[in-house]
């Protein structure tokens, strides 16, 4: 773990070697660099490393929030580490101009401009929203070095800005080590989109989805008072995230009416001070208030690790940014919290699983990796529903054959036999990939096995190793492992899947000579 005594800023490993990078990137020419990592890896940590670097060599940096409930939280992190700085942001009360350290709110710097032409260093909070005020400045000052921070640099007009990506740790990586927890999922009543109108960005317009989501109110608060009590024995600190304001206002409503204190987060809440009262409250580990609403305003960087439940009801249909970034606010760690409670009544779960999983194995490592927000995923159906959720308590358990929270065991898949050149296979019904050979319908045996012929095959590099096993996973079954690579738990891989990986390696070499 970080060390946190004031003043002392020492940095996990991981967070070292992005630090070195990114030194190495602006010694090749990139002044524009982005810092990719998971909610939970500490990047506002690396940043206030860079801003103490900064402070050492008397130059100017600001450190730009897009959120200005993010400003006194950066601002507290800053403090920790003893940075001198002030705030950029209304008429807060740490305005300092004369400090060479400045923590800023996009929206001020877009009203008041920038003071100074003398700014060494930019770091970009939250770097995927793009504001005009902070991209003209960089765009105008190309001398100036600035680093962007993001977990989803998935926004198109990124590589534009910014010329290099450092990817720090993959969010399975970060589970792995302890440094988030892990979630339990379960697919609760979601609203339902089937029809509804779009906005010019291909996201569902706001109407649509307060509409869809009054429907479901009743059913969010029922599920939430159920599932809170089966695995706390009570309510617990619990953030939700709904589809427009006033579907938050009536969800606050009928959490109240239920007797639990929950307040809403938004444009209404009428000053800055009245937030920052409202949040500062929420932060105590023994607040009155037990949950936080809000639809957009704490979706991002939002750090309050003693979050056990998140409530999750605005529904995405491109954005699986704005779905990962909600999920990071209940899967940082606490003390006493093995893992984060997360009730989908928006169906992201199900909508961005194939791709979410992705990334969280993979991390991003480039601007052009993947279009990850510009395509419209599939409304899941019943049939999907059915396929991923247990059928007795709907935990999103994924392929596995017995429910982990209640014991279910799924019913067995229908199979039909088909003849085919001599050969017999058989086609699932409950997996991703058709018409699967005999020696690959037990999963769990084929991922034993090919983490034995990695191994093998890697000469014991278990990053390399770990890296063949996701791929040819994904190539052989059509899905990311269920789970993490293992050197303890492996199988001695069949002739049958050996000569299979050979055909994947020789038709991927042959297609990168084409």
């Amino acid at each position: 773990m970080t060390t946190e005594t004031a003043g002392n800023l020492e940095l996990r490993p991981y967070q070292s070697a992005a630090i070195q990078s990114l030194r190495e990137g602006v010694r090749t020419g990139h002044k524009r660099q982005i810092l990719a990592a998971p909610t939970g890896s500490g990047k506002t940590v690396c940043a206030a490393h860079l801003m103490q670097e900064a402070a050492k060599k008397y130059s100017r940096a600001v450190f730009v929030c897009d959120r200005v409930a993010l400003v006194d939280q950066t601002s507290a992190v800053f403090d920790t580490y003893e940075i001198p700085h002030g705030v950029i942001q209304g008429d807060h009360w740490r305005a300092k101009p004369w400090e060479r350290i400045q923590v800023a709110s996009a929206q001020t710097l877009a009203r008041r401009g920038w003071k100074s032409d003398e700014i060494n260093l930019i770091v970009v909070d939250e770097c995927h929203t793009l504001y005009k005020g902070v991209t003209d400045f960089i765009e105008r000052h190309p001398e100036v070095l600035v680093v962007g921070l993001t977990a989803t640099p998935f926004s198109k007009g990124l590589g534009r800005i910014f010329s290099n990506v450092v990817n720090v740790a993959t969010t399975d990586q970060l589970v792995k080590e302890g440094f988030l927890v892990p979630i339990k999922v379960y697919a609760g009543v979601a609203a339902d989109m089937a029809g509804a109108k779009t906005k010019f960005d291909g996201e569902w317009a706001e109407e649509e989805m307060e509409k869809r989501g009054l429907t479901i109110v009743g059913d969010v608060v029922s599920e939430w008072i159920a599932k809170t009590t089966q695995h706390f024995g009570g309510p617990v600190k619990t953030i939700v995230f709904s589809a427009t304001v006033a579907h938050g206002e009536e969800l606050c409503r009928r959490f109240n009416d239920a007797g639990f204190n929950f307040q809403q987060v938004s444009y209404k809440d009428g000053n800055d001070e009245n937030r920052r009262k409202l949040i500062e409250e929420f932060r105590k580990p023994d607040s009155e208030i037990m949950g936080l609403v809000s639809c957009e305003a704490l979706a991002k960087g939002f750090d309050v690790p003693d979050i056990k439940c998140g409530v999750f009801a605005r529904p995405y249909r491109k954005s699986l940014s704005g779905h990962i970034q909600q999920l990071g606010r209940v899967m940082r760690p606490y003390p006493g919290k093995d893992f984060a409670l997360c009730l989908d009544h928006s169906g992201n779960f199900l909508r961005f699983m194939g791709d979410m999983q992705e990334v969280f194995a993979q991390g991003v490592s480039s601007l052009s990796d993947k279009e990850y927000d510009a395509k419209v995923r599939k409304e899941p159906d019943e049939k999907e529903k059915k396929k991923f959720a247990c059928g007795a308590c709907h935990f999103v358990m994924g392929y596995a054959a017995h429910c982990p929270a209640c014991g279910w065991e799924r019913p067995k898949a229908r199979s039909e036999v088909k003849e085919v050149g001599g050969e017999m296979h058989e086609v699932r019904m409950d997996g991703p990939a058709a018409n699967l050979p005999t020696w690959a319908q037990d999963r769990t045996s084929v991922l034993r096995q090919l983490c034995g012929l990695a191994l093998e095959r890697k000469r014991g590099d278990e990053a390399a190793a770990r890296k063949f096993v996701l791929a040819q996973h994904k190539e052989i079954l059509g899905a990311w492992p269920p789970r993490d690579f293992n050197v303890q738990d492996v199988e001695m891989p069949q002739p049958a899947l050996v000569k299979r990986v050979q055909h994947n390696l020789i038709r991927y070499a042959k297609r990168r000579a084409a």
